[in-house]
């Protein structure tokens, strides 16, 4: 069933980028000799009217984004007041990482790739850090901890299978080389001050373990394949405390920008508004 759902998880990742890439390279496609131009020599190009920022696509690009925009936070309402029956959190942040990514590049083509008012410059800086900080909050997640004691039980128990009375000494071994411990509202900060020795306690775990254990050599394939899997294993229980407290302050940064860009989107609709840019709504 795990390996069921993970591979579900997968799919829908690379679906969802494909859909990304197919967006991107058609916006591309449809506008490309209009936005190879200078700014001056667009104003001639047949597409102008309907590429620049306040055209039909152009302007309509703006307005699907800031609607992306604001759909796309509904996984802090999801993260915050949801439940399981809600769907996955995997499946929602996957959603949530997508959305900000069509949104960043719908604004690059609204903008037509040039920034020549400061509310247009600020919007588009609040976007590209939101979309930074979420991309690597994205890489945090996936080296957050995955069930890790529960995957090293199971690998101890089949290593006892197979290599009787082993097993309290390689739990032992573990024990002894336990990961750095933050509290739950550990700073940023002091979470990345932390990876070293993290790091260093997943390294000194496989050291010890590979003590213990015959040579690789002298194994059987499904012996070797379950020493691998223990070793993946204690490195991620390892490192659980420090990886989690490093996601919570980073979500926690990600967040404050995330606010900053809505009301700077938000401004900036208003702005286009006020002044008659409404696309359809007109």
């Amino acid at each position: 069933m795990v390996v069921t759902a993970r591979r579900r998880v997968s799919f829908l990742t690379a679906f969802l980028a494909l859909i990304l890439i197919a967006i991107t390279v058609g916006l591309a496609y449809r506008g490309w000799g209009f936005y190879q131009l200078s700014v001056e020599d667009r104003v001639e190009h047949p597409d102008f009217r309907e590429l620049r920022p306040s055209g039909l696509f152009g302007n309509g690009y703006g307005w699907v984004a800031a609607m992306l925009i604001i759909l796309n936070l509904s996984y802090l309402i999801r993260r915050r007041f949801g439940g399981s029956r809600h769907g996955s959190m995997r499946v929602w942040l996957d959603l949530h990482v997508f959305t900000g990514l069509v949104a960043a590049s719908l604004v690059s083509f609204h903008s037509a790739f040039q920034l020549r008012t400061p509310v247009a410059t600020l919007s588009t800086a609040s976007l590209g850090v939101v979309v930074l900080t979420g991309l690597i909050g994205r890489f945090l997640y996936a080296l957050a901890p995955a069930n890790g004691r529960e995957r090293m039980k199971a690998a101890l128990d089949e290593i006892e299978r197979e290599l009787p009375g082993q097993r309290v000494a390689l739990a032992e071994a573990i024990a002894a080389r336990p990961g750095p411990t933050l509290a739950a509202n550990a700073s940023l900060l002091r979470s990345l001050w932390a990876i070293p020795a993290w790091r260093r306690a997943g390294r000194g775990r496989r050291e010890v373990l590979e003590m213990l254990l015959p040579k690789r050599s002298a194994m059987s394939k499904s012996l070797r394949r379950t020493t691998s899997e223990l070793f993946v294993a204690a490195a991620v229980d390892a490192r659980a405390s420090g990886v989690s407290a490093l996601l919570r302050s980073w979500r926690g940064l990600h967040r404050f920008f995330a606010l900053l860009m809505l009301a700077a989107v938000l401004l900036h609709a208003g702005v286009a508004w006020h002044y008659g840019y409404r696309w359809i709504f007109t």
